[in-house]
């Protein structure tokens, strides 16, 4: 089996080693208890709740009338029970959001039952629980496929498969799925976009003006370490989570590149959220929870322009990204941002970042104003990476800036014609490497 070198990424995993471990089984991404009975909006979920669609920017969208109208989802998943009697999704059945529905597991149109994964992730793009919003997009219109049987057999694939063509006939501009198939099915190796019938089945949507949103699935603290398919797939968005906590990777999220070394994921968005179960709402972990939420900003950005391609819109929320455009195999471009889409003033840069050359490598300088302990999370780390002359990266971390001060890249590290790239606070530098 040929497998994937993992980059050096010791200072992000220096900082993850301290979050909590949390672990979904390959497709069966985690499941709420279904016997809770209706909570009240407790101080935490609350925060929770606030936390996840702060970080993206959401009020903004909210303030500019960006709710997903008109934006047709397909959401593929394990099931949907409590999704049609839920307080918190009553809106959607009141206002005939509910396009279509079908269960490819037991051919049927019924799909509020089964695992009630789905559930959760469909509040995460439109849920609102006692008038507070989980999600980006609770005006879109939506097609529910259910897909994912006990156990792993390959027929589930093949039922992504379907959903996949299901939703292109009914009209889907957006796919959001947070399936993924790992270990039990391929070797590292086939992760290349090609191999399995889920990422060709993500390519023949791409190819179709359908934009697929797939979560990268939960094993960045496990041997397995990367994404599952179809997250692998090219042409779509692969959404990797980061701790609202940190504000940078969470452990558990899976890391990239593909087999082929594209670089994923694309985009990373808050990994601990407010999610509905069939009776209440409870806090949830999981990249499953991290792509519903992008699901929601690429549905404002497609209804704000209703004539873009769905690679436009893929492109767009890359570019929202607040590392754009620095990447790396963790969080990719970084969290989207409204503020960014919608060119809200920003102020100017307060921080100097600087490489310099020296005999045992290369030092990156940072100079600034104190940090206050209002500012955004993510807004204290300064991210680098080296990639090689065809983008792949040999090396990747991520610093806490306390106080200003050097980075040492040792000269080993890199050859020549690597490229050093680092972004603080919104300023970017690179430096190419010479003999």
């Amino acid at each position: 089996m040929n497998t994937l070198a993992h980059p050096i990424t010791w200072i992000i995993v220096a900082l993850a080693a301290f979050l909590p471990a949390i672990r979904e089984n390959s497709a069966k991404c985690q499941t709420p208890p279904g016997n809770e009975q209706p909570a009240l909006l407790n101080s935490n979920l609350s925060l929770t709740a606030r936390e996840q669609l702060n970080y993206l920017d959401a009020e903004l969208f909210r303030i500019m009338g960006l709710s997903g109208k008109k934006i047709r989802i397909a959401v593929i998943d394990a099931g949907f029970p409590g999704t049609n009697t839920h307080p918190g999704l009553k809106h959607l059945f009141d206002n005939k959001q509910i396009i279509a529905t079908w269960d490819f597991v037991r051919n049927r149109e019924d799909v509020y039952t089964g695992n009630p994964h789905g559930t959760a992730v469909l509040s995460c793009i439109a849920g609102i629980y006692q008038g507070t919003p989980l999600g980006l997009a609770p005006d879109a219109e939506f097609l529910l496929a259910r897909t994912e049987m006990n156990g792993e057999p390959r027929r589930e694939e093949i039922n992504w498969g379907k959903a996949v063509e299901w939703a292109i006939a009914n009209g889907a501009q957006i796919i959001q799925s947070s399936l993924g198939y790992t270990y039990q099915r391929y070797f590292l190796s086939d992760l290349d976009g090609k191999t399995s019938p889920s990422s060709r089945a993500a390519s023949y949507a791409a190819k179709n003006n359908i934009l697929i949103i797939n979560a990268m699935g939960n094993e960045g603290a496990n041997k397995w370490f990367y994404l599952g398919t179809p997250a692998d797939a090219d042409s779509i968005l692969s959404v990797g989570a980061i701790d609202p906590k940190t504000g940078i990777v969470a452990n558990f999220s899976s890391r990239g590149p593909t087999a082929d070394k594209r670089s994923k994921p694309n985009i990373s968005a808050p990994g601990k959220v407010a999610a509905l179960s069939p009776k209440g709402i409870r806090i949830m972990f999981g990249t499953s929870f991290s792509a519903p939420l992008v699901t929601g900003f690429a549905a404002c950005l497609w209804q704000m322009n209703p004539d873009a391609t769905a690679m436009d819109i893929l492109h767009q929320v890359e570019q929202a990204g607040h590392l754009y455009p620095y990447y790396d195999y963790a969080h990719g471009f970084g969290i989207p941002k409204a503020s960014r889409v919608l060119n809200t003033p920003r102020a100017k840069p307060i921080v100097t970042v600087s490489v310099d050359k020296s005999e045992n490598g290369v030092t990156i300088s940072t100079k600034q104003s104190p940090v206050k302990s209002n500012s955004n999370r993510e807004e204290q780390y300064l991210y680098y990476h080296i990639a090689r002359p065809d983008g792949y990266l040999r090396h990747y971390g991520v610093y806490r800036i306390l106080e200003p001060g050097t980075i040492q890249i040792d000269k080993y590290r890199y050859l020549p014609g690597d490229v050093i790239r680092a972004t603080y606070r919104g300023t970017q530098i690179e430096w190419r490497a010479t003999k």
